[in-house]
């Protein structure tokens, strides 16, 4: 039970997170800023964190598996960010959620997870509701995207999945949740500044980048502080699953904030999301 509250806790932060980043993407503003700035506020609250409880241990172990979940983090984000400017925010968004398939393949053929019916129906009807809020979306039809960047997109997703996986080998491992935390926050600092040097048309950094960063940082330390408590107490897979529906925050908030459109797919996605963490709290 413990791991449903943990995701359920990693959702909200996630929800939250994602009327950040809409916000931040309605003017041009650096995305590798924002990378690196969010992955410097995980780095120091992490480090704070850790000093608190006494200490952090950088192990060669924790190096590994703590540098390459960070990596395949923050390469994911940059992935999904530049196959979203060819692809559509709602399909991108949708290929990447979908990384619970991935996650669901490799926590079985490398950590051995077992799986019910209850667990196999719950990944079903969150495939559904994912789906579904896709189509809630109304992406133009006859818009296929080129096979590059949906290439890129299903890389994305599989690089999510494994930061996912790598969260669990580091609690199979008994690696200290704060160092491992810490390398991730390191990892995001470093792609996110040569994606800005690389790619960004809008370079700057200013006072408005520098609040949304610490806003925005200060949730992704919440996501990721819950998802690895949620991953130390149960299954990956029931954990990445729950925290892919952050919609459930969003999309409530964006029709209060936003003014956008409530439609009955979204509606019934959402309580598709809802059975769906019922049927893996059942299962778990």
């Amino acid at each position: 039970m413990l791991t449903i509250v943990f995701s359920l806790c990693s959702l909200f932060f996630a929800g939250i997170n994602d009327l950040i980043f809409k916000r931040y993407g309605r003017k041009p503003r650096s995305v590798g800023a924002l990378v690196a700035l969010i992955g410097m506020v995980w780095t120091i609250f992490f480090l704070g964190m850790g000093f608190v409880k006494g200490g952090l241990s950088f192990t060669p172990l924790t190096w590994l598996v703590g540098g390459g979940a960070g990596a395949a983090s923050a390469i994911a984000n940059i992935l999904l960010i530049e196959a979203m400017k060819k692809t559509g925010a709602g399909l991108a968004a949708t290929v990447y959620r979908l990384n619970l398939v991935f996650v669901v393949v490799l926590a079985f053929l490398f950590l051995h997870e077992s799986f019910n019916g209850w667990k196999l129906a719950g990944l079903g009807v969150a495939v559904a509701a994912i789906v579904l809020m896709f189509k809630s979306h109304h992406e133009a039809p006859g818009q296929f995207p080129a096979v590059k960047y949906l290439f890129l997109l299903v890389l994305a997703s599989f690089l999510r999945a494994g930061m996912g996986i790598g969260y669990k080998i580091a609690s199979l491992c008994h690696i200290q949740d704060e160092s491992f935390l810490v390398l991730n926050g390191l990892a995001w600092m470093i792609f996110g500044s040569v994606y800005m040097g690389k790619k960004d048309l809008v370079g700057v950094v200013h006072t408005g980048i520098i609040a949304y960063a610490v806003l925005s940082g200060l949730m992704v330390c919440g996501i990721v502080l819950f998802m690895k408590l949620a991953v130390n107490y149960g299954d990956a897979s029931v954990a990445i699953t729950i925290s892919q529906f952050s919609f459930l925050i969003t999309f409530p908030m964006s029709v209060i904030l936003f003014h956008e459109h409530c439609s009955l797919k979204k509606i019934v996605a959402v309580l598709l999301a809802v059975v769906c963490i019922i049927l893996l709290a059942i299962g778990a």
